[in-house]
């Protein structure tokens, strides 16, 4: 990818409507047995047996030049949140403009970063906690920027396209 602009028909998911309907499949959170067995350093923090974040549903697809992109939506233990796959519909009909939009804020902030080093890893859509703890509904674009270090960013968007910010760091 040598340029900002991109292609709309290379990025565009012809049978994202069933893939969102049908094809998603459910995270299933780890419970404390779980834990006791992997014997993690840091373990999920519990309310009263309830997990903290919400189910999320997945599905990994190929999407332009980068393989197993993993999209992820926010839902409970028997479906997605319809909600979130509508925004999910519209973001993909503009997927394009989206992604060179985040590419395009990321080399502002990054000048000397080459833009074909970014691999899109993760469209992440439902509600999502901004740096000064506001939560709104949107998606985000994770990328992974494979240069001499490797970094990983995450552009996030309000439900209306807009972008308001991006963290980040080394992997």
């Amino acid at each position: 990818m040598d340029s900002l602009e991109l292609n709309k028909s290379k990025y565009m998911v012809s049978n994202i409507k069933d893939i969102l309907h049908n094809k998603l499949i459910l995270a299933k959170p780890l419970t404390k047995d779980d834990i006791n067995k992997i014997n993690l350093v840091n373990p999920p923090v519990y309310d009263k047996e309830k997990y903290l974040i919400q189910e999320q549903w997945l599905y990994s697809m190929n999407i332009g030049e980068w393989e197993d992109v993993e999209i992820i939506i926010q839902g409970n233990n028997e479906n997605p949140e319809v909600g979130i796959i509508e925004l999910a519909e519209r973001i993909f009909d503009e997927l394009h403009l989206h992604i060179s939009c985040a590419l395009a804020y990321l080399h502002k902030f990054f000048p000397n970063q080459e833009i074909n080093s970014y691999y899109l890893s993760t469209i992440c859509f439902g509600n999502m906690a901004n740096f000064d703890s506001y939560i709104f509904s949107g998606f985000s674009l994770a990328f992974i920027y494979e240069g001499h270090f490797e970094f990983q960013y995450k552009v996030k968007f309000k439900e209306n396209g807009w972008p308001i910010g991006f963290e980040g760091g080394p992997l």
